[in-house]
């Protein structure tokens, strides 16, 4: 991608084309190599490149090349990386604001990204952190909790100390799950599937050739350090093949991507892949629309008598459409005001206050309620306020299963945390209808939750299998591992030393593995 004249620029025989085609391992070699120069123009820029891409091999992304294309990378070497760019200049004197670092990890890279953490508070710097994981917390010098649930049922200070403190205070949530008082269940019996779909001669990326069997009617999870290779597994290999032989109605029972060959894709008549990304951001989209939940209450209002007596339709009580939206805010129920050097302010809008409608669609009421004053309630309330319309109380039901009941109905899809979002899509997918012969791809649904929040997931991961479906997730959290009823570790490092499958079977029998990173942490969990 560079220029002749820059490709035939060498440092001790070294181009930067080659430079950076190598592992950040040998990269920061010859990085050091090269403090013998006197220059001091360099002496800056060299102390600078060594921090950085010492910092990078430090918390496990030793095996990158700096030539790596970012859509390649797994979600948890994209979260490091994105802390190396924050943390890696070894500044002192800062206070860093970290929410969830620890997304994506493996408990081995925790542990690494926890040395890389403590490194920094010893350089003079403060750090604070929104975080869950167990491993993190147990390394923290002082913990705030908030609670004692969410929404308006939460923003309190229920316990603060240090680790040890929260465990004994009653009143923490958390620490009843750190110190053992709550436990989530861990089923009697696991379940034993006669029919499989096989991988074989998967080699795509890092995979070593595997053939590998994934039971279905079953719980299935991939583990492994961050890089393992479960992404190019479950995306580029198992959810490519399948989405194929469903495009393509095939009554073929293997399907070849690339140079693997999938049996037993005629398993499944529908797939449901729940991944990372975004779930948008538009400034329309809010909770109510996003689960289609607006649909199907709108289609109620223009039911109402007195809608019909007035000729309204489901669109007049659309504050996306221009025949129900306020004319004033153009239906986002605010007004944007603009400061100089300031951040912009939003006040309500005088003309609907806040109802995002417009006079003619808002004198329509159910129980003294207009539709953008019933936007306000939240999924809990909505619940008992509105009748029992099936499919609009499926998706109220499910929103509230997966703990989203404390949200407001009108409340932005922008203002969403990670874990809420996450969820949003979950319960978005599992109030679809299922066929009983679904394929679920879930990446990592527990990322942003807590411990009380995995326990609500656990019982529709559960129910999911019981109708017949088949799970596969990737996942590093420990107690969802625990609930499996079969494990796939891959491993034994990342990259280049990845890619291998270590261990498979149920928890009790990964946990005997004797390298297995993942057993040794299962074995203390």
């Amino acid at each position: 991608r560079l220029s002749p004249l820059a490709r035939h620029v060498k440092v001790q025989d070294v181009t930067i084309g080659k430079l950076c085609s190598l592992p950040l391992h040998q990269v920061l070699k010859f990085i050091q190599s090269l403090q013998h120069l006197t220059i001091p123009l360099l002496a800056e820029t060299l102390e600078q490149l060594e921090n950085r891409i010492q910092f990078l091999c430090n918390i496990g992304l030793d095996y990158l090349s700096l030539d790596r294309q970012a859509p390649t990378l797994s979600g948890g070497e994209t979260q490091r990386i994105h802390l190396a760019r924050q943390l890696g200049s070894g500044l002192t004197g800062c206070l860093y604001v970290l929410d969830e670092p620890t997304i994506g990890l493996h408990p081995q890279n925790n542990a690494r990204l926890n040395e890389a953490l403590k490194h920094l508070c010893k350089l003079g710097n403060t750090l604070l952190l929104v975080e869950h994981d167990p491993l993190t917390l147990s390394i923290a010098d002082y913990v705030f909790d908030f609670g004692p649930q969410a929404g308006k049922h939460g923003g309190e200070i229920v316990a603060e100390g240090t680790l040890a403190q929260i465990k004994k205070n009653p009143r923490s949530l958390t620490g009843q799950y750190l110190s053992g008082k709550k436990k989530l269940p861990v089923p009697e019996k696991r379940r034993k599937s006669k029919v499989h779909i096989t991988i074989r001669n998967a080699s795509k990326h890092n995979l070593k050739n595997l053939t590998l069997k994934i039971p279905t009617k079953a719980l299935t999870c991939l583990t492994g350090v961050s890089g393992s290779g479960k992404s190019t597994l479950m995306h580029a290999i198992l959810k490519r093949g399948v989405q194929m032989h469903l495009a393509a109605r095939s009554q073929e029972t293997s399907i070849q991507i690339d140079e693997a060959t999938i049996e037993g894709v005629d398993e499944f008549n529908k797939l449901i892949s729940i991944d990372q990304n975004p779930i948008g951001h538009t400034i329309r989209a809010d909770v109510s629309t996003y689960n289609e939940i607006l649909t199907h209450i709108r289609q109620f209002y223009a039911e109402l008598p007195e809608a019909k007596t007035r000729g309204l339709k489901p669109k007049h009580f659309s504050y996306n459409h221009l025949k129900g939206m306020c004319r004033t805010c153009w239906g986002l129920g605010f007004k944007t005001i603009r400061l100089q050097f300031l951040p912009s302010l939003k006040v309500s809008c005088d003309a609907c206050k806040g109802n995002r409608l417009n006079p003619l669609s808002s004198q329509v009421t159910y129980h003294g309620k207009s539709l953008g004053e019933l936007l306000k309630l939240t999924i809990d309330e909505a619940i008992h306020f509105l009748p029992p319309i099936p499919k609009l109380q499926k998706s109220l039901e499910t929103l509230q299963n997966v703990g989203l009941g404390y949200l407001a109905l009108g409340q932005e899809i922008a203002s969403l945390s990670g874990g809420e979002a996450g969820r949003m899509r979950l319960a978005r997918e599992l109030a679809k209808r299922s066929t009983g012969k679904t394929l679920y791809l879930f990446d990592e649904p527990t990322i942003g939750l807590h411990a009380d929040d995995i326990a609500k997931l656990i019982p529709l991961f559960h129910a999911l299998v019981d109708k017949g479906n088949t799970l596969i997730i990737i996942e590093h959290n420990l107690d969802i591992l625990r609930i499996a009823d079969h494990i796939i570790d891959l491993g034994p490092e990342a990259g280049e030393k990845g890619g291998e499958i270590i261990a498979t079977g149920t928890p009790e029998e990964i946990e005997k593995h004797p390298t297995s990173y993942t057993a040794a942490f299962l074995r203390n969990h």
